[in-house]
């Protein structure tokens, strides 16, 4: 299924949300179609895809390094990131860790936040961004960088919630 095949489905339901007076659902609908346009051939999961990586862009500022979507130089290649990147995830990591206090942060947004680390950056980044996040333990793998911001965040969030009673 390609998202041409979603455009039509959707302006299917344009004539009858129009007779039963959704005249403004109806519009909405013609709208969402002219924007699929230029991804017309596309299927369906590779523009779920794109989705995905343009929300993470829009919530970061980052763009996703990994996907299904990458040059044939391989995924090593492709994961690879630049000094820029780094900065730019530590700062977001330091400003969810100022945020992670808040009552609309839960557990799951921490989780999301560090499998989004995960996903976009290689072991040595990671290993970077955790250092400049403030880690000073010596940390010799992808996975125990992780686990330590997620710590880190985990532990500013309890602290916070039991002061809280």
């Amino acid at each position: 299924m390609n998202v041409k095949d979603l455009q039509q489905f959707l302006l299917s339901l344009k004539q009858p949300l129009s007779t039963c007076g959704a005249k403004a659902v109806s519009g909405d609908l013609e709208r969402v179609c002219r924007g699929l346009e230029p991804f017309r051939e596309l299927p369906v999961a590779r523009f779920a895809d794109f989705l995905v990586e343009a929300e993470t862009y829009a919530r970061t500022g980052v763009v996703p390094t990994t996907g299904r979507a990458r040059s044939s130089a391989g995924k090593s290649a492709a994961r690879k990131t630049d000094p820029e990147s780094i900065r730019t995830a530590v700062d977001s990591i330091r400003s969810f860790y100022d945020r992670v206090t808040s009552p609309e942060v839960d557990y799951a947004m921490i989780d999301a936040e560090v499998k989004r680390l995960e996903k976009s950056f290689t072991k040595e980044s990671v290993l970077e961004i955790a250092a400049g996040f403030g880690i000073t333990t010596p940390l010799k793998t992808k996975k125990a960088a992780l686990d330590e911001i997620r710590r880190r965040l985990n532990e500013r969030k309890e602290s916070h919630q039991r002061t809280q009673f």
